[in-house]
């Protein structure tokens, strides 16, 4: 999608920046918003060309070439042009996937093929963001792939590891996030999100063992 709501935005990335990966992989890219957000809050704040030592690896996959502008030469290291079904299963392994506003532009069993694909490339975590109830649609100002080509709700993100948040959006349509963990940071990152006292009582501890560390010090 060329551009989506900013309400699950914070979400996303605060999701991402507390799994502090040190690759990035952004499927559907778009205008290029979840590189530069990584780039600037992950990172260190500065593009590649002014800081090309960065540790942090973030590259793209977009279908529509014409969505491919100057910011991605400034945050991507590498932009992959093409169908995220062909492009994808050619890719290696990044520690966080972001598949934002997308998956609802592909027919439902290649919605799922991809995110199986996803999946299996996913060191930490897979980030899915997408409309819930959200009706289909014909391509939007020439693009074809901003047609809605499938309905997802709800039951589609059943599994018992998943993670799924919800936004309030339009009448019966709502904004979701789901968080499909792969490592052990990512299993206590859901646990956390499921629980919200047990995040009050880690960040507590974190800023006891900081100020410990900064007293000794």
């Amino acid at each position: 999608m060329a551009n989506s709501s900013y309400l699950d935005t914070v979400f996303i990335l605060d999701a991402i920046s507390r799994l502090s990966p040190s690759s990035v992989l952004d499927v559907g890219a778009g205008i290029g918003r979840w590189g530069f957000l990584c780039r600037c809050h992950i990172g260190v704040g500065e593009s590649l060309q002014q800081c090309p030592e960065q540790d942090l690896r973030i590259d793209a996959v977009e279908a529509f070439e014409p969505n491919v502008g100057r910011i991605y030469e400034a945050v991507y290291d590498q932009t992959h042009v093409g169908d995220a079904l062909e492009v994808v299963p050619r890719l290696g392994r990044y520690d966080v996937i972001v598949c934002s506003h997308m998956i609802e532009h592909m027919p439902k069993e290649q919605g799922l093929k991809l995110l199986e694909g996803m999946l299996e490339r996913s060191n930490k975590a897979l980030i899915l963001a997408l409309p819930l109830n959200d009706p289909l649609r014909e391509e939007l100002r020439g693009n074809l792939y901003e047609a809605h080509r499938s309905v997802w709700t709800k039951r589609d993100f059943r599994r018992k590891d998943v993670y799924l948040k919800t936004f309030p959006f339009e009448g019966k349509v709502k904004l979701a996030v789901a968080i499909y963990p792969r490592s052990p940071d990512a299993c206590w990152l859901v646990r956390q999100l499921r629980n919200p006292l047990r995040r009050t009582l880690f960040n507590a501890l974190a800023r006891l063992r900081k100020r410990s560390a900064t007293t000794e010090g």
